[in-house]
């Protein structure tokens, strides 16, 4: 499983939770509830576990498959390699 680097970090409904936001290849904005020990952190970044489904190389996308689904109804989001935090290369 690899991990996408969120752009922001928001409050949950609870203590226990937090909303986590991934951008797409289009810019939009998705923001995922989970529990806050779901996230990890490194380099100055949070990271919210995904799936990997494809890799096209041609354009460095990567489709990427939320554990389960976010506010905007979409569990499957095209992002940019550079936002995950291992090399996509390995999985391909």
């Amino acid at each position: 499983m690899s991990q996408v680097r969120c752009t922001s970090i928001g409050r949950g409904l609870r203590e226990s939770e937090i909303v986590a936001n991934v951008v797409d290849t289009n810019g939009r904005i998705h923001s995922i509830r989970v529990e806050r020990d779901f996230l990890s952190h490194k380099d100055n970044a949070d990271y919210l576990p995904v799936g990997i489904v494809q890799y096209n190389p041609k354009s460095g996308r990567v489709l990427v498959e939320f554990s389960h689904e976010p506010e905007t109804g979409i569990n499957r989001i095209w992002v940019d390699k550079s936002q995950l935090d291992v090399q996509i290369e390995e999985f391909a």
